[in-house]
């Protein structure tokens, strides 16, 4: 009984190429259907709506682009690895999600009108920016960053860095140069413990 699988990565994939080419005001339910494979009731029979499709889609873009950064953060390890690990995840997967980054942005501009995506997105977020402020708590208890740095806020912050950089990426791909700002904000790190 893999089939149901199947075509809902299917829709998935489809509803993703389609908002890629096409934007948010493009990607019709025929669209989504042609670009998948499936017709046009397999979105209602797997996802309830197109809207709700998109959404899923639009979560899976977002999904895509932080969980290289979540996969090193959950692993076990010293937090300075994790940490300096988690900013070149970053990087590589924003170099990988360049295609889907305006479908990331579109999602995340969406949020505040589909409870669905706001909700996830959120979730997704708090998990990343907990988890970068849980590094760098231990990173503080062992002298490596300051006393004046709070972690939370400068979670948020990282976090916010890297959706900036996403607009401006979608923008114009060339102002962004990711190696050179990935190793920026290791050697702000670095350089906050002195």
């Amino acid at each position: 009984m893999t089939e149901p699988i199947d075509t809902r990565e299917r829709l998935i994939e489809g509803t993703l190429r389609s908002l890629q080419e096409r934007g948010l005001v493009g990607t019709s339910s025929r669209a989504i259907a042609a670009a998948s494979e499936v017709n046009l009731g397999g979105i209602t029979y797997h996802f309830g709506s197109k809207d709700e499709l998109v959404a899923q889609a639009m979560l899976e873009a977002i999904r895509r682009w932080l969980e290289p950064a979540l996969s090193i953060l959950r692993a076990d390890g010293d937090p300075v690895t994790r940490m300096i690990g988690a900013v070149q995840a970053l990087q590589f997967a924003f170099e990988q999600a360049l295609p889907t980054l305006p479908v990331v942005i579109e999602a995340l501009a969406q949020s505040p009108r589909n409870d669905t995506v706001r909700r996830e997105a959120a979730a997704l977020f708090d998990e990343l920016t907990g988890f970068l402020a849980v590094q760098m708590e231990e990173l503080k208890k062992m002298a490596f960053l300051p006393d004046w740095i709070e972690p939370r806020a400068m979670a948020v912050l990282l976090v916010a860095m890297g959706e900036g950089l996403a607009v401006h990426a979608v923008v114009d791909p060339k102002s962004v140069d990711r190696e050179a700002v990935a190793g920026q904000v290791i050697q702000l790190l670095l350089a906050a413990r002195t």
